[in-house]
């Protein structure tokens, strides 16, 4: 499936490039109990994290809150590295490294060298091979026991994928805009436990949105 990323990437680019009001968050809340819930497990005795897909940087910001040291992100878009960086500044706590970079760059990290990952509304916004290629870097460099929290966008179905005029790329890979790959959570559940043991799913209502996300939390 031979896609190019250039569009999606312009499109995060805008985005983040965008935003002037920079500031970091001083508080570990999230303002949402279940991502709160999450991110204590996922936080608990880590302290590398590492987030691919990590735009603002927001989640590491948090995980430092909640005590982990060593925070690492990658991201596809260089306006969201350059904006990640500049929250760091602001930060009181954490060390950090943001990269810029696309799956492969996982190669430059070792085996079992991260305590935690997270893949917060990323593996479905990639190519399936390049998401599959993800779930298998993660698996390397997380540490025995180590622990993944993933996040997905909503599942929309045929008659939304209708009705939202949503363009169809191949399959039930879609154009929503950026790219979705568009699977129901027994499909996601039926590959991720082909790398992780699954600890707990979790509906993430977001009432801002008025939609959920749902949450697998997993341990190598």
């Amino acid at each position: 499936m031979d896609i190019s990323y250039d569009k999606f990437i312009k499109k995060e680019n805008e985005i983040y490039s965008a935003i002037t009001d920079v500031f970091a968050p001083s508080s570990k809340s999230m303002r949402n109990e279940a991502l709160d819930n999450g991110f204590d497990w996922l936080c608990e005795g880590a302290d590398k994290v590492l987030d691919f897909g990590c735009g603002t940087g927001s989640m590491l910001f948090f995980c430092a809150l909640r005590g982990v040291n060593y925070l690492t992100g990658l991201d596809l878009s260089d306006e969201a590295i350059k904006l990640c960086n500049k929250r760091a500044e602001l930060m009181s706590c954490g060390k950090y490294e943001f990269i810029h970079g696309s799956v492969e760059v996982l190669g430059r990290f070792d085996n079992d060298s991260m305590d935690a990952v997270i893949l917060s509304n990323v593996i479905d916004n990639i190519k399936p091979n390049d998401a599959v290629m993800l779930l298998e870097e993660a698996k390397r460099i997380l540490k025995e026991n180590g622990k993944i929290l993933i996040k997905l966008n909503p599942h929309i179905s045929n008659e939304q994928i209708i009705d939202w005029n949503i363009k169809v790329i191949e399959g039930n890979l879609l154009d929503d805009g950026l790219m979705l790959w568009n699977q129901t959570t027994d499909e996601w559940r039926a590959l991720l436990n082909k790398y992780f043991k699954e600890c707990e799913y979790i509906d993430v209502y977001f009432p801002e949105h008025e939609q959920y996300n749902r949450m697998f939390l997993m341990i190598k």
